[in-house]
């Protein structure tokens, strides 16, 4: 990792904020570019700078603009694909569901391919999930995977799939969160609530359907705070700002906080919100924050301002690990502080973790 100086990636982040393509290249120095390049932001970027002619002149104009150009040949093929799996699955199975990078990156972003995405995933209902599979296997899919077939009978996606000329990866869902995480339980993101949420919309002309604005807004900060991931951990940070901005006054918050008043997900929705609205990166109802953390026990202020902190040095400034501040010892915290329970036994419970190796951690 690189070396940043304030503001760093929360510069560009503010920018995409504002609708911004006029920012000046003279806000980030080579080494932040690098980094804005290695966790998937370097389109954003170049969208939000290259109008600067300045920009043109650093020596690594040339790896942005590759960058640019990488995603755009990327987000054709991955667009092409989910093109070509919707028309034959058109008249065969009900529309069916996007998610994640695929469904928000043509919904919210100024431009799908500054939206990075490993994997195109989609929800099927179960008893048509086999017809889907076998469609995607017509297609040329294969399934490559180090895991065996017994760990995707109980997991929340299939074994994924693989287009070898394409270069595209496809997951099956057949839940939203895996049944392995505590969250998996709630209510909130079961198949009946699931299926209430889901709204009908289009792509490239074909019928699909997306999640309501509003259960999007409670997985995808849920789905962000499941680890303490550095490299793409701004992605969902950067898809709940223009979320949030594409859902405007429409959004009902009241339906959000009724939904997450019992649930973990109060907290990762807390944590992800107050992080973007201290550093002004979307704009709330004044009433929203202070209702999600009375709402949540568990994240204390010292539990968020920690938090917060890991965020900004090792996400937005992209600071290296040091031997106890390390890669494995921060996941720990991470996934520590953000335990249901009291914000003081979680911040006690941290030096055990980290100090005395669970089980899990021993069979690994």
């Amino acid at each position: 990792m690189t070396r940043g100086r304030s503001p760093s990636l929360l510069s560009l982040l503010r920018a995409a904020s504002q609708g911004r393509r006029d920012l000046g290249g003279e806000v980030f120095d080579a080494g932040q570019i690098r980094w804005a390049i290695q966790t998937g932001l370097g389109p954003l970027l170049y969208h939000t700078t290259h109008a600067d002619s300045a920009m043109a002149s650093l020596p690594v104009w040339s790896l942005l603009r590759s960058a640019d150009l990488l995603a755009r040949l990327l987000m054709g093929e991955q667009l092409d694909a989910m093109g070509e799996i919707l028309e034959a699955c058109d008249g065969v199975v009900p529309p069916v569901t996007l998610l994640k990078g695929i469904s928000i990156c043509t919904q919210y972003y100024p431009a799908p391919h500054l939206r990075p995405m490993r994997d195109i995933d989609l929800w099927v209902d179960e008893d048509v999930l086999p017809v889907v599979e076998s469609l995607l296997v017509k297609r040329g899919y294969l399934q490559p995977s180090h895991l065996p077939v017994e760990f995707y009978r109980t997991h929340h996606h299939t074994m994924p799939y693989y287009h070898p000329q394409r270069g595209v990866w496809v997951e099956v869902h057949r839940r939203l969160v895996s049944t392995r995480r505590p969250i998996g339980a709630d209510e909130l993101f079961g198949l009946d609530h699931l299926r209430a949420e889901l709204r009908p919309s289009n792509f490239q002309g074909r019928a699909v359907r997306r999640l309501s604005d509003e259960l999007q807004v409670v997985y995808t900060a849920s789905h962000w705070a499941r680890q303490f991931q550095v490299v793409g951990g701004l992605i969902p940070l950067l898809d709940m700002i223009y979320l949030l901005q594409h859902a405007g006054p429409s959004l009902h918050w009241d339906r959000i906080l009724d939904w997450v008043r019992a649930s973990a997900a109060g907290m990762h929705l807390y944590l992800m919100l107050s992080y973007l609205h201290t550093h002004r990166l979307i704009d709330l109802p004044s009433e929203v924050l202070r209702r999600l953390f009375d709402q949540q026990p568990a994240c204390g202020r010292l539990n968020a301002i920690l938090l917060h902190s890991l965020i900004d040095r090792y996400l937005a400034h992209g600071k290296p690990f040091r031997s106890v501040l390390s890669q494995r010892n921060l996941q720990i915290l991470w996934q520590t502080l953000l335990l249901p329970g009291p914000p003081l036994r979680n911040l006690i419970l941290t030096p055990w973790n980290i100090c005395v190796p669970s089980r899990l951690r021993l069979r690994a």
